[in-house]
């Protein structure tokens, strides 16, 4: 949740750089009440954690809009994916992928059409392609590496629970 905040400042200034503040304040604003909602009512659980997945892909999103497709904003598509691991569970790192890959095609189609949306700074296919080729190697690299790391807590946690301190301060291994 601290990182969509900090997402959210985010276009708070990008909107005042680039003129559309209203409208950086108004998606950043909806985008954090939902992901704000999903953090108290059910935090730690699945839907929690794909819906700040989503809603954060969603903030990415809105940074590239904000900034008229600005490459240096596409950076933080990874960063938030890299981010995502924290979660140690491959499926908010495959929803956070598959949102922006959603984004991507749609907006980059969008912007071909002549409608006011930015992906880059001028349409084109061919580097949304080269972008997702860079997002599937990313994010299938951290598939491996979230189920691995869910893998290895879970084993720590199943080891503390074997391996526990008796009242006297000596080893108690419990079966």
């Amino acid at each position: 949740l601290s990182m969509l905040v900090l997402q959210a400042l985010v276009a708070l200034l990008l909107g005042g750089l680039y003129g559309p503040w209203g409208t950086g304040m108004l998606v950043a604003g909806v985008l954090l009440g939902v992901a704000g909602c999903a953090y108290a009512l059910a935090s730690g659980r699945l839907a929690a954690r794909l819906v700040m997945a989503v809603a954060g892909m969603f903030l990415v999103a809105l940074n590239i809009q904000l900034s008229m497709g600005m490459p240096e904003m596409h950076f933080a598509v990874f960063v938030f994916l890299a981010f995502l691991l924290a979660y140690r569970d491959w499926r908010p790192v495959l929803a956070g992928a598959l949102a922006v890959a959603v984004h991507h095609v749609l907006f980059d189609r969008l912007q071909a059409a002549g409608l006011p949306v930015f992906c880059l700074r001028a349409p084109d296919f061919g580097q949304i392609v080269i972008h997702a080729v860079f997002v599937v190697v990313q994010t299938g690299v951290e598939l491996v590496m979230a189920v691995r790391m869910e893998r290895d807590a879970r084993e720590s946690a199943e080891l503390r629970a074997l391996c526990a301190l008796d009242a006297e301060g000596g080893l108690s291994l419990q079966a």
